[in-house]
């Protein structure tokens, strides 16, 4: 439970666009990667704990949730980043416009975990 508080608050810190892109990162890194990507590990994690029960070391969620890290490795997180960057591209409405975007990479991520088997 604990770490799924922790990655819970991961995802509410990244949608503010100062938090999104610190001073030190390359300009042309998404703004919204870390947002992204944080809901990505999210929506495993917790697919995989509904799906399969609480993850302890062996354990099938365990497994699961090491199968979809390897889904999101290759579901292209910093391509869908710029591309929400593209829609969200002003600042004053960021946050409104992220919230439904994470949603909908949060739906095709399922239906990836599920067309996986996972």
């Amino acid at each position: 439970m604990r770490t799924l508080v922790l990655v819970f608050a991961a995802l509410a810190l990244p949608a503010c666009p100062a938090a999104a892109q610190p001073s030190s990162a390359a300009p042309s890194q998404p703004r919204s990667l870390y947002a992204v990507s944080a809901a990505g590990l999210g929506s495993a994690m917790s697919y995989c704990i509904a799906r399969h029960g609480r993850m302890r070391q062996g354990s099938e969620a365990e497994r699961c949730y090491a199968r979809a890290r390897a889904i999101l490795g290759a579901a292209g997180l910093r391509d869908r980043a710029a591309q929400v960057d593209t829609r969200c591209a002003d600042p004053a409405t960021f946050n409104e416009c992220i919230t439904p975007e994470i949603g909908r990479l949060v739906y095709d991520l399922n239906d990836r975990f599920i067309e996986e088997g996972l």
